[in-house]
């Protein structure tokens, strides 16, 4: 199938102005459209009908919901288009970003930073009171151990007094005796052995059990002799009773270990945190934060972090935190309300100001808009009043100077439209002359590119269907430019259809269109011709060369070019027998993956700003390097076009440039 490419060209028509024809075309001519009609489909006859086929119910629940992100998206920037058309819409909305955004941005900084801080001083609260736990615990024990008598049943008897004191602010105390590393008694829960890392006098701390899953608990430990005392208190909320008295901080729950069996650190949140429950959540209000003290293993006393979940209000805990009457979270309300008041006073203030300077600015960018629009519509009396004098009045002498300036420049263009009109004219036959459809032959795919330079050339090229398995491929220059090279190519289209019925010998129908053309073009002009005629049924290509660029294969078995020149004559130059005597015609297998460039010197000859020529050589380099990759026709023309504009550079287009490529698949 040819798919031909035509540069520079209008677009294929032009936005519809009624919302059905738009719809229309969308729905019946468009992929995307299809798609989201046969998703519609499907999903209401699994609604309303019956269930669908497994899997593609959820298909069209996804192609639905995508599509309507995608109509949500396109609706919003419509809508972002027709809000912000007015600069000065955009002015106050850039204004309103400018002030605001920092504004919100320091006020969430400023209350992410109360929060780290005030979840600081909690955790700081709280990992002290687990210290004088600890130390309270300590004391006791090397209180009570000191006292105790030499017998075991006495001293156990003796043991309960010291320990009566420590119940009635930890009820869930719990105690272990041992001697001579024996034990002798210990409450429920309380540990049966003295670890060996554990030396005399004693600790006391924090103490995490071997099982990551079971909380921590305070103990202390006093060696005094051959006996051991162990003292003991669950985290758990009764710990924290008074500190939530005294503080606000609720205790939530105890983690896991920050470290797992592997020794990487890990943070496990307990299901206590992640799921609160309604009672706890109207009890304690606030911010949660984990408090991490510092814990060891009962095992082997190695050192960890055990963290801690609390809730609190950091204004309350501010409010206990004052020492006497002074109240710092009032003040600090007051002090950030004061803050606040002023900021906004500033911002109102500002922000009228800015509403003023941005009337003054889009008042006088709207009068040009005016002046612009009567200018379009052909009043190029109409002034624009200047009344500031800064940059934009300014402007507005400008664009009166433009006005006054833009008849005589319309007389100029007059001149040079009736100066072009022959140029514009001769395009048009051009152009006219190209394929205007696609040709297919079975096993072939082509590729056609005319890109016209700024001054009409007599490049030509065309294809014609000569069967259902052949078609005739043409490429032709004619010398000279503008309206004379356009109707020699007009003359050489009507010929060539012609001869190309009456003569299947490509050698042939350039000899007889040498004698046609010879005896009427002027003896200055002439045309060079490549014609070839490609039979796929025979899985051949004849072809002659009339003075024309040559023709460039790339072998698909060796990936290497080579270059296809049969001697000729150029159309029109000699009218007698010495054409016939040098023209020659040739032919060549066409195997698949081969490839066939038609070309004329446009592509060759592309000179850049150092006057140096692009060259056949470049140009072969290009088709190896690209084909060799996998890629089309389509794209090879792309990257042959692309390699030659990088060449050129800023050099401009001197000639036209025409290829056709031939695919054998």
């Amino acid at each position: 199938m040819a798919r031909l490419r035509f540069l520079p060209g209008p677009p294929d028509g032009g936005p519809a102005h009624a919302l059905g024809a738009r719809l229309k075309r969308f729905f019946l001519d468009r992929w995307a459209g299809r798609v989201l009609v046969a998703a519609a489909v499907v999903y209401a006859a699994d609604r309303a009908v019956a269930p669908v086929p497994c899997g593609l119910d959820v298909l069209s629940r996804v192609v639905l919901v995508l599509y309507c992100a995608w109509g949500l998206a396109r609706l919003g920037r419509y809508l972002v288009r027709r809000l912000l058309w007015r600069i000065r819409t955009k002015l106050l909305v850039s204004y309103l970003f400018i002030a605001v955004v920092p504004l919100v941005l320091l006020f969430v900084l400023f209350m992410l930073a109360g929060v780290l801080f005030s979840g600081l001083v909690a955790s700081h609260i709280v990992a002290t009171d687990v210290d004088r736990t600890a130390e309270v615990l300590r004391t006791t024990a090397e209180g009570a151990l000191a006292g105790l008598p030499p017998d075991d049943a006495t001293a156990l008897a003796v043991l309960e007094r010291p320990l009566q004191r420590v119940r009635t602010l930890h009820p869930d105390l719990g105690y272990a005796l041992w001697r001579r590393g024996q034990l002798v008694a210990a409450s429920p829960g309380a540990p049966v052995t003295v670890p060996s890392w554990m030396e005399p006098p004693g600790w006391a701390g924090l103490v995490r059990e071997s099982q990551p899953d079971e909380p921590p608990s305070v103990r202390a430990v006093s060696i005094r002799g051959d006996r051991a005392l162990l003292l003991q208190v669950p985290v758990d909320e009764r710990l924290f009773a008074s500190l939530e008295q005294r503080m606000g901080i609720h205790f939530v729950s105890a983690g896991a270990s920050l470290r797992n069996e592997h020794g990487d650190v890990q943070i496990h949140v307990p299901d206590a945190v992640r799921k609160r429950t309604s009672t706890d959540q109207k009890r304690v209000s606030g911010i949660s934060f984990p408090a991490t003290p510092e814990a060891r293993r009962w095992s082997d006393g190695g050192a960890e972090l055990a963290p801690m979940f609390f809730h609190f209000q950091p204004y309350e805990l501010m409010r206990r935190l004052s020492p006497g009457t002074l109240n710092m979270g009032d003040l600090l309300v007051k002090a950030l309300a004061g803050v606040a008041v002023v900021f906004l006073i500033m911002y109102v203030v500002a922000l009228l100001l800015g509403l003023v300077l941005a009337r003054s600015i889009t008042g006088s960018i709207h009068e040009l808009y005016r002046g612009t629009e009567r200018l379009r519509q052909g009043d190029f009396a109409n002034r624009i009043r200047v009344q500031s004098r800064d940059q934009l009045g300014d402007l507005a002498e400008s664009f009166n100077v433009m006005a006054a300036s833009m008849q005589g420049l319309l007389m100029e263009q007059a001149e040079k439209q009736r100066l072009e009109e022959e140029l514009r004219i001769a395009r048009q036959i051009q152009m006219s002359l190209l394929p205007q459809g696609t040709v297919s032959l079975p096993g072939l795919r082509v590729s056609a590119l005319c890109l016209p330079a700024a001054e009409v050339g007599g490049d030509y090229y065309d294809l014609l269907p000569l069967s259902p398995t052949r078609m005739g491929v043409l490429v032709a220059d004619v010398s000279g430019k503008g309206t004379s090279a356009a109707l020699y190519m007009a003359e050489l289209k009507g010929l060539v259809l012609s001869l190309s019925r009456i003569y299947d010998s490509p050698a042939r129908l350039l000899s007889e269109a040498n004698r046609i053309l010879a005896a009427n073009m002027d003896p200055r002009s002439f045309v060079t011709m490549t014609y070839a005629v490609v039979d796929t049924a025979a899985a051949t290509m004849r072809y002659a060369r009339a003075g024309h660029n040559p023709i460039i294969q790339l072998e698909a078995r060796t990936g290497r070019t080579s270059v296809l020149t049969p001697p000729g004559l150029g159309l029109g130059i000699d009218p007698g027998a010495r054409f016939d005597e040098i023209l020659e015609e040739a032919e060549v297998p066409l195997r698949s993956g081969d490839l066939f460039l038609f070309f004329t010197d446009g592509l060759s000859e592309a000179m850049n700003v150092r006057a140096e020529l692009f060259g056949e050589r470049r140009l072969r380099d290009v088709i190896e390097s690209v084909d060799g990759s996998g890629e089309d026709e389509d794209v090879l023309r792309d990257r042959i076009l692309a390699e030659i504009r990088t060449f050129v550079g800023e050099a401009a287009q001197h000639d036209d440039m025409t290829m056709v490529i031939l695919k054998v698949v």
